[in-house]
């Protein structure tokens, strides 16, 4: 009995043994379902642990071949569940990204507000002082007390008023301007967040492939060394590899986190969206030589930049013209009159005034004018500037294009071949003994990293074409 219970003992240590090199693998699996998403992190931890619950009872009505084989398969159905949940979330397309942050984003609608701010202010372009109304009491006309009232306007030169009106409507024509340059950078920042989403997506299915690779041969390792066909090296090696990109994917996780941040402000919405994976192909461009920025919304607000600095200084040459001034009084005369009539107090005596506000002293108005004018020039110039900015940009995004671009066209028609080359072989020649593992872990890197400077290149030249369409106005 004493030996036997000692048997029995020996094979509950190795059945723990075996759960604890288990655990080290549902650790492992669990990093690759933590990084799905937060949404998903309640339901993969609940199929896990049905899983996990199936696999003890297993544990005792099973030999160790028939165990292993039914893990397997039960983490195969969790990862395809799994997948399911992942689809059934909220997909979008670029394109609608674009019009839901049209519509929705804060700074669009801001800007939407100035510019009917200064759409309302065009009719305060014709703004008319006070009237003056006033009045006298008192011996005017003779020794009896008498009483006198006044009204009088006084207005600009009806110039002064046309002028102000247009510099008004040249602003908001800017104002208008200045929203098209708003909604433009917004479409491009939504695809560069889009794609960097999408770039996030592609790393983790790369990494989680990896992780199930090293995964397999973490697991081959540790019997290997249980059998003494290994060395300690072969296993702390499997188990570097295997945390290496544990390690990676929490990184990644944190990163998709940020950028669906970015993402939401952009598009103003609470709404985790996940962007279309067919869109990371990004169609090409064709390479345009003498592309016309004219109607580029940034050329066009600083061209009418110049109209505003026009407008003013045909306003400030206004003010030189003289105010026009009109006036009516009636007034009351006790006691007898020029024509021999005796007047009692009562308002009867009526006059008009009539008056020009000419400035003499016009000094400091023609050193305004003066200087509206060099602000004329000042506006010609940054005109100018920003054009020959926007086309050396343009030029230099066009030729990062072309670099990102055959760089893609390289891996699509020979790398990315090269690798899967590379993985096949060395998986086979190290299952037969041809490789060692540390030759077998050189040649999966070399793959993996091809693998993912693909990704790399894709994602750059997708930013590419993305700031090629904002200078393109597209």
């Amino acid at each position: 009995m004493g030996n036997r219970q000692c048997g029995m003992g020996n094979r509950q240590c190795g059945m723990g043994n075996w759960q604890c090199g288990m655990g080290n693998r549902q650790w492992a699996i669990g990093n690759k379902q933590r990084v799905i998403g937060n949404e998903q992190s309640i339901f993969a931890y609940s199929i896990l642990h049905i899983a996990n619950s199936i696999t003890y009872c297993i544990l005792h009505i099973a030999n160790y071949k028939l165990l292993i084989t039914s893990y397997k398969l039960l983490i195969a159905c969790c990862l395809v569940l799994i997948t399911n949940y992942s689809n059934a979330q909220d997909k979008i397309t670029l394109q609608q990204a674009i019009d839901t942050a049209l519509v929705n984003n804060l700074s669009v609608k801001n800007e939407k507000l100035r510019t009917e701010y200064h759409q309302k202010l065009i009719k305060a372009g014709t703004t008319i002082p006070a009237t003056n109304i006033g009045g006298q009491y008192g011996q005017i006309n003779s020794f009896y007390p008498d009483l006198s009232l006044g009204i009088s306007q006084t207005l600009s030169f009806p110039t002064v008023y046309s002028r102000q009106k247009n510099l008004l409507t040249e602003e908001w024509k800017s104002s208008v301007l200045n929203l098209k340059i708003k909604e433009t950078e917004l479409k491009k920042s939504v695809t560069e967040v889009y794609f960097n989403l999408l770039y996030i997506q592609q790393k983790k299915k790369l990494l989680l492939e990896n992780d199930s690779l090293f995964s397999e041969f973490l697991s081959k390792s540790i019997l290997r060394f249980k059998k003494g066909e290994s060395n300690i090296l072969e296993k702390t090696t499997a188990e570097n590899l295997q945390g290496q990109i544990a390690l990676q994917l929490s990184q990644l996780e944190q990163n998709w986190e940020i950028v669906q941040l970015q993402f939401q402000y952009l598009l103003n919405t609470t709404t985790v969206f996940v962007p279309d994976e067919s869109e990371i192909f990004f169609q090409n461009i064709s390479l345009l030589e003498n592309p016309e920025f004219i109607s580029h919304p940034l050329v066009q607000y600083w061209k009418q930049q110049q109209n505003i600095a026009v407008a003013n200084t045909k306003v400030e040459k206004s003010k030189l013209l003289p105010d026009i001034t009109f006036g009516y009084n009636i007034m009351g005369m006790k006691g007898m009159g020029a024509n021999d009539v005796e007047y009692n107090s009562s308002l009867r005596f009526h006059s008009v005034q009539f008056g020009l506000g000419i400035p003499i002293f016009n000094g400091s108005q023609k050193i305004k004018i003066n200087a509206s004018k060099i602000n004329e020039q000042v506006a010609a110039n940054e005109y100018q500037v920003n054009l020959r900015n926007l086309e050396t940009n343009f030029a230099q995004v066009m030729k990062q294009y072309q670099k990102y671009q055959n760089a893609v066209l390289y891996f699509e028609n020979t790398a990315l071949k090269n690798a899967e080359t590379l993985k096949t072989t060395a998986n086979k020649q190290f299952l037969n003994g041809e490789i060692n593992y540390l030759e077998w872990v050189l040649l999966m890197n070399q793959a993996i990293s091809i693998q993912s400077d693909y990704i790399e290149a894709i994602r750059n030249r997708n930013n590419a074409v993305a700031e090629i369409n904002y200078y393109l106005n597209k």
